[in-house]
């Protein structure tokens, strides 16, 4: 087959069947069957993608098609139905002519055996068989034989008795009358039917390669001549994807791209559904889909939404246009949606790694307005995760969640209290009702607690923690052989979960008077702990101002303390002392000289909320810690000294930093 390269050929906005004809009218000085196969280099924006085309050789004269469908049974007088197709070609009346092939149809369906099926077609006048009548009757002969092996396959074929008729069906040449007629027929839907027909026939009826060469060329001279519409496009894509033709399934793109004027909030479902099928040309489609999208999206249903973000998850595309539209749909729609759809397009937010202040906003009124009324305890949970994953510490959100739980957390299950609880925790965020949220998630853990997953138990109580509010019942039940021997077989040994075991007992340790700990053993041995090169960089840009507010102090960085155990958290980023402090500092009591050191804090932006206005549970816990063991704590935020162009800059924000720094507890 004959090949012509486009080395260089850049789309705009270009009708892309001028070059399919273009390409044509070249193609005719070679010599080929009836394709060729070229490609094309476009251009949209800075993206230049390599797109394959169809070459069709117009001298050829031999081009055929066909395609697919499904069946059904039962019998018939063969005589009535003879005269009914006989009578189709001295019809004049159109609805009574479309009657008659509904009768047709009707009759193909009756028929209980593949033989009587064939007796009927061999006597009929097979010229005047519309193409969905040869439609039918291909797709009957392929529901009974396919039924007749899934009845094989579950060995019931000798209860029933079932005989194999004494009939060649690869070699009739009614199999193949019914393809020509349907291949010269103008039905585009039966050819694209017989092609999704190969595709389910399992025992190979059709002859395989006949059928699937000759409809496979007739779509694709169809494509070229722009006769398919966006339906019957989709499904031949689909069609050829399932024979594993995915190259011809990737040159379809042409005849998309040129019938757009007709994706509407319809059918672009449809389109979405075969992106996962495209290779090639999958990121052209896309960009055709967002243009189609900003005309149309308020006509969207969330059913819709759903599934065009499982596609791109599916499909692994990122499409920013996209998802700024479904949080406009949601920032418009949220009040007409019901949980069970809510509670899917939350988990495909999820899923798909997005949040902005559209959709914040959306659910942020939505809780506000039906946090009673919420019957569906999965909508609290996927929205807790959905706040917990991106770190969205809103107030309409977590106190509507909070009265959620003082109402309905006697109903919930284990592993869905930890899901809404633990956020309160991880982003510090206490409720204002919160001597009934306190009583009642005390008396869920009193009855639940053996009912929770270690693990869940492990995060609940780190919760507790970080909030302040010291499980001095409980955590007695996490620190025995027991619980630990349980955690560590079920793959607890991970160095994070002994992180969350260290920080429950050191917050129990310096924040509770009746808890007699540390329980847990120090590190015995040297490790290397990982630190954050952005936090020592930034440090040694503004080492020189930290010295000019710190006169007559040493700054010492990367600085650990004995007394708190060996964490990443735990280590002073610079830690600001006396000179006539000796270089083992670290050893110091620092109680007995309060507020006499001081600690520098670099906070990173994963340090902070969402919003960026609050540390997270974990940084609050750590500032609290350095407090307890006598230290001021400065805080320093990374983002805000990048921001700073100019000395003067710097040097009033350190000198802010140090004025509201916080002394020891």
């Amino acid at each position: 087959m004959s090949r012509i390269v486009i080395h260089q050929l850049f789309f705009n906005r270009v009708n892309y069947l001028n070059v399919l004809k273009a390409i044509n009218i070249t193609q005719n000085r070679y010599k080929a069957d009836k394709f060729g196969h070229t490609f094309a280099l476009i251009q949209e924006g800075s993206e230049i993608r390599e797109l394959p085309l169809i070459v069709r050789n117009v001298c050829s004269n031999e081009i055929c098609c066909n395609e697919c469908t499904k069946t059904e049974e039962t019998d018939i007088n063969n005589d009535e139905l003879v005269n009914k197709l006989n009578n189709l070609k001295n019809e004049t009346d159109r609805k009574k002519a479309d009657k008659e092939i509904v009768d047709v149809i009707r009759g193909f369906k009756k028929c209980s055996s593949v033989k009587s099926l064939v007796d009927l077609l061999e006597i009929v006048m097979l010229d005047e068989i519309t193409s969905e009548v040869a439609l039918c009757a291909l797709k009957k002969i392929v529901e009974l034989e396919n039924f007749k092996l899934h009845i094989a396959s579950n060995k019931l074929l000798s209860t029933l008795n079932i005989k194999q008729p004494n009939i060649d069906y690869t070699k009739t040449p009614i199999l193949e009358k019914l393809l020509e007629i349907i291949m010269t027929g103008d039905n585009n839907s039966a050819v694209v039917g017989i092609l999704e027909l190969i595709s389910i026939d399992r025992v190979r009826v059709l002859p395989f390669d006949i059928f699937k060469n000759k409809i496979s060329e007739e779509i694709l001279c169809r494509v070229t001549e722009n006769k398919l519409n966006i339906d019957d496009l989709c499904r031949s894509i689909d069609a050829f994807s399932k024979l594993n033709e995915v190259k011809t399934a990737d040159q379809l793109w042409i005849g998309i791209m040129d019938k757009s004027d007709q994706i509407n909030e319809k059918n672009v479902i449809q389109v979405f559904r075969i992106l996962h099928l495209l290779k090639k040309s999958r990121k052209t489609i896309m960009k055709l889909l967002e243009r189609c999208l900003q005309q149309f999206w308020h006509h969207l249903c969330t059913d819709n939404l759903i599934e065009m973000l499982y596609t791109l998850r599916l499909t692994k595309c990122s499409s920013n246009i996209i998802l700024k539209t479904t949080s406009r749909w949601i920032n418009t729609n949220i009040h007409t949606m019901n949980e069970n759809n809510l509670t899917s397009l939350v988990n495909e937010l999820n899923n798909s790694n997005y949040v902005d202040i559209g959709i914040v906003r959306a659910l942020e009124r939505y809780i506000k307005a039906k946090h009673s009324t919420i019957n569906s305890p999965l909508l609290m949970v996927e929205i807790m995760n959905y706040c917990s994953k991106f770190n969205v510490r809103s107030e309409n959100i977590f106190e509507g969640c909070a009265m959620y739980i003082i109402q309905y957390g006697s109903n919930i299950t284990p592993s869905q209290f930890r899901d809404l609880f633990w956020p309160f925790g991880q982003l510090n965020y206490k409720p204002k009702s919160a001597i009934e949220f306190w009583i009642k998630v005390e008396n869920i853990m009193n009855k639940e607690f053996h009912n929770f997953k270690t693990q869940e138990t492990i995060d609940i109580l780190l919760s507790c923690v970080y909030l302040e509010k010291h499980p001095l019942n409980f955590v007695h039940g996490v620190f025995n052989t027991s619980f630990l021997h349980h955690l560590f077989e079920n793959g607890g040994k991970n160095d994070y979960t002994k992180i969350k075991l260290k920080i429950i007992d050191q917050c129990m340790t310096l924040e509770c008077d009746h808890y007699r700990g540390p329980v847990l053993p120090k590190d015995k041995f040297a490790k290397s702990i990982w630190c954050d090169y952005r936090i020592k960089r930034i440090l040694k840009e503004i080492s020189s101002t930290l010295e000019n507010i710190f006169q007559g102090y040493k700054i010492s960085y990367s600085t650990i303390l004995s007394r708190l155990p060996l964490m990443s958290i735990y280590i002073i980023d610079a830690l600001v002392h006396p000179d006539k402090f000796e270089l083992n500092n670290r050893y110091i009591n620092f109680k007995k000289h309060p507020g006499l050191c001081t600690v520098i804090l670099v906070h990173l932006p994963e340090h902070y909320c969402w919003e960026k206005e609050h540390l997270t549970g974990i940084e609050t816990t750590r500032i609290r810690h350095f407090q307890k063991i006598g230290l001021n704590v400065m805080s320093i935020n990374y983002e805000k000294i990048l921001e700073l162009k100019y000395p003067a800059e710097l040097t009033e924000y350190i000198n802010n930093r140090y004025e509201n720094m916080l002394t020891p507890c």
